[in-house]
């Protein structure tokens, strides 16, 4: 009895991580297998909210203008270096903001599709099995915004897809650990900072398993997207709200009003072949130094840059 004993501790013992004879960190495919276990993954999901922008126009800025900030009549409003960033950005949570009305159609694991309602004119983009192309105004582009990568957790309900879009986000997925996140502790898929710069990575819930935070570097900006209020529809889970920050500065709340589960989405929707055939680069914009036009989104990701630079 006492030799069975004996070699039950010892493989106790090897089996736990060194250090940690308390707590089990799962590597990452496990962790994300685990994640979306929780979730599930319904065959299609259809959901209906609206993104609410931070107006940074000229209208806005001056409202929050501050000692030490300079607005030039002829030019968008541009805030002099020595602006205290933290403090306007506390001010603008109580600015003005642009609502979108925003559909979005699921197709699991991974096609996706989002339709802005209103603006000033059609926008719409696809990602499909890692493939990306957004229409605005009749005019194709292939780059993903960097506010756009919000649906990668909840997009990519299969393990092995949504480890490589982590990996193509920049998330180095060779290590999770133990963080705290609103006074709740999480696993992070992710590198640990070296320094007090925001870590990139993938913030789960320890107890209940849901994603809660997710922090990509994109195009010289750090983009926070926090995940909330998540409701259960059916067997599957979605989040009711999502903010995200740029830079650590608030910059979109989105706000779902109908979740509904579906199945029946055309093929044609999420065809990137056929949409690019269907709305050439550039199309209605050919006269000699024509621009494409800017949709509400982008114009607000401009201002914010003008804003923050």
């Amino acid at each position: 009895m006492n030799k069975n004993i004996l070699l039950f501790l010892l493989a106790v013992f090897f089996i736990l991580p060194p250090g940690i004879g308390e707590a089990f960190v799962p590597q990452t495919p496990h962790l994300l297998h685990l994640m979306i276990q929780k979730i599930r993954r319904p065959a299609g999901l259809v959901v209906h909210q609206t993104r609410n922008l931070m107006d940074v126009s000229r209208a806005a800025v001056s409202e929050v203008k501050t000692p030490g900030t300079s607005i030039d009549p002829n030019l968008d409003p541009i805030l002099d270096t020595n602006v205290e960033i933290k403090a306007l950005g506390t001010q603008l949570v109580g600015a003005n903001s642009i609502a979108l009305d925003e559909k979005l159609v699921y197709v699991f694991p991974g096609k996706f599709r989002s339709d802005i309602l209103s603006g000033t004119m059609p926008r719409f983009y696809v990602e499909s099995d890692s493939r990306f192309i957004k229409v605005a105004g009749g005019v194709v582009s292939q780059e993903k915004s960097p506010v756009d990568f919000y649906s990668d957790p909840l997009l990519y309900r299969d393990y092995e897809s949504l480890a490589q879009q982590l990996i193509l986000a920049g998330v180095n997925t060779d290590q999770v650990t133990f963080q705290r996140f609103d006074n709740k502790i999480c696993y992070f898929i992710g590198q640990p900072p070296l320094s007090q710069k925001e870590p990139v990575g993938l913030w789960i819930e320890k107890e209940r398993l849901f994603p809660v935070r997710y922090v990509i570097e994109k195009n010289g900006w750090t983009v926070a997207f926090h995940y909330g209020k998540w409701q259960r529809v059916s067997k599957t889970w979605y989040p009711l709200q999502t903010t995200i920050f740029v830079d650590n500065q608030l910059f979109a709340t989105i706000d779902v009003h109908q979740l509904e589960l579906s199945s029946g989405s055309a093929p044609a929707l999420f065809d990137v072949n056929y949409i690019q055939g269907k709305y050439p680069a550039r199309d209605g914009f050919r006269g000699e130094g024509a621009s494409p036009p800017i949709d509400e989104l982008d114009k607000q990701i401009e201002n914010f840059k003008k804003l923050y630079e």
